[in-house]
């Protein structure tokens, strides 16, 4: 896991603002009854601004994944992808030896979730480039009946333990000539033809040469990618019973003869290609995370001189309980400019925070709880890239919450940022993946109106993660502003 980081030193303000909150009397009066506390409660903010953090780490997770419902190869934004595979090769393995000519191919359907949403880009295709895949492979030595019949046993996690150290006696490269096209059926709905579903990669000739000598049971581990390639490919994992990858090996002579295997299990591994190493950088679709560190001091003071007494509270259990944030947002200055995606639709980001159970640092994701309507039908949801505006605003009620009631010993307020879904009705205030849409009805979408028959469905988020890259340096150099909507418990209040 690699780490990178910064210490921020004071510097000049750049002041930042936004407001989510909604605070009519009878939406607020409802927002403290959802969050259990009583609708006489006076609700106060406060504005924390020029937020400097202490420090910024990017963590990247780049151990293998699963790929049993899909699978990658290729390169995008910065990320070369690797797709491994694991087969038994049965006994079949006598009669490539005994055959004139043997030639070989792994068969590959793509993934038609992406490839036929309404929603993918029309200007992505076609998708059309020669494309150098590079292959390498292990076949094992001849096991015995058990032995080949225990492999289906191996755990996925011991298998991904032994790619880490991926160590291939040969590799070779091939080439094939790759056309994606998509037209609309008859009932208007987009389908790839007939020889853009799959992609069939040629098996080098010294692969086929490894394997065609061997006797017996054997296994074969094999690994595709393709550093240079303009996409990244995806295809049907090996959970599927129709379209898992199939790797083909055919015997030719005086009879022909083609054997078929499918994958016992199937992992994609990533690999990070970014030249600066002091960027703040994540990716999409990967477990890359930014973890952000706020000061006390700022946060404390502003509650102070905002209270008139002083934070924080050091009687009893220290738990300074006298106001219950009711929501916490930071935001964020941004620049799109230097990000890439593969789809050009926003991007929302998560956001998660630490707090206390029984004493111990857990994890939290944070919710998106409290939606802006209006704000949102006109400008868009606050918590995206790739968007209109320069700011990014993040809710962090829960590790606010849990920070201000125990800042007594001196802690200091992490989140962490991930990359999430792709949004197809950025301005769709409903914040659900499929809204059904009754007969005559009308909805929202980008601003306009849009009426729609009975049956009908307004896609929300796209149906596939982007792998997407995403610069935040600019967290270094331009100060955070902190917004706290706060439920006072003092005396009357």
């Amino acid at each position: 896991m690699n780490k990178k980081k910064f210490i921020l030193f004071p510097l000049l303000a750049f002041v930042l603002s936004s407001c989510l909150f909604d605070t009519d009397d009878e939406g607020l009066s409802n927002w403290l009854s959802d969050q259990g506390m009583p609708s006489s409660y006076k609700v106060q903010t406060v504005t924390v601004g020029d937020l400097n953090p202490l420090s910024a780490e990017v963590y990247r997770d780049t151990l293998p994944e699963n790929a049993r419902v899909r699978g990658l190869f290729g390169s995008v934004s910065g990320m070369s992808y690797k797709a491994f595979f694991d087969f038994k090769l049965e006994s079949f393995l006598d009669t490539l030896n005994a055959a004139d000519s043997v030639m070989s191919y792994l068969h590959l359907r793509l993934l038609d979730s992406y490839y036929t949403d309404a929603s993918t880009p029309s200007k992505m295709f076609p998708i059309e480039e020669q494309l150098k895949v590079h292959v390498s492979w292990i076949v094992s030595e001849k096991m015995s009946n058990s032995e080949y019949k225990d492999l289906e046993n191996v755990t996925d996690s011991v298998w991904f333990h032994e790619l880490e150290s991926w160590n291939p006696k040969y590799s070779a490269d091939t080439t094939i000539s790759v056309s994606i096209k998509r037209t609309k059926d008859k009932k208007g709905k987009f389908v790839l033809d007939s020889l853009s579903s799959y992609l069939t990669i040629d098996m080098p000739k010294d692969l086929v040469e490894d394997v065609r000598k061997s006797k017996g049971n054997r296994r074969l581990q094999l690994s595709i990618t393709a550093p240079e390639a303009s996409h990244i490919y995806r295809f049907y994992g090996s959970a599927y019973t129709v379209y898992h990858p199939q790797l083909v090996m055919e015997a030719m002579g005086k009879k022909q003869y083609a054997k078929s295997y499918a994958p016992m299990r199937s992992a994609r591994v990533y690999s990070n290609r970014e030249k600066c190493s002091d960027c703040l950088v994540l990716h999409g679709g990967v477990y890359d995370s930014l973890l952000v560190e706020f000061p006390s001091k700022p946060i404390l003071k502003a509650l102070s001189d905002f209270y008139g007494d002083e934070f924080p509270y050091t009687v009893g259990d220290s738990n300074d309980v006298r106001q219950a944030v009711v929501m916490a947002e930071v935001t964020f200055y941004r620049d799109d400019s230097k990000g890439q995606s593969e789809l050009g639709l926003p991007v929302m980001v998560v956001v998660g925070t630490y707090m206390d159970s029984a004493d111990v640092p857990v994890f939290r994701g944070e919710q998106y709880a409290k939606l802006n309507k209006p704000l949102i039908n006109a400008s868009g949801h606050p918590n995206m890239v790739f968007h209109e505006g320069d700011s990014l605003s993040l809710q962090v009620t829960y590790g606010m919450r849990d920070f201000i009631n125990r800042a007594s010993d001196g802690r200091t307020f992490k989140m962490v940022m991930r990359l999430g879904k792709s949004v197809v009705l950025d301005k769709d205030s409903t914040y659900r993946d499929r809204v059904f849409v009754k007969a005559d009805s009308t909805e929202i979408a980008n601003g306009n109106v849009i009426k729609s028959a009975s049956g009908d469905t307004l896609q929300v988020f796209f149906s596939d993660v982007d792998f997407a890259r995403y610069d935040f340096s600019t967290i270094k150099s331009k100060p955070a502003t902190l917004k706290l909507w706060l439920a006072s418990k003092r005396g009357e209040e």
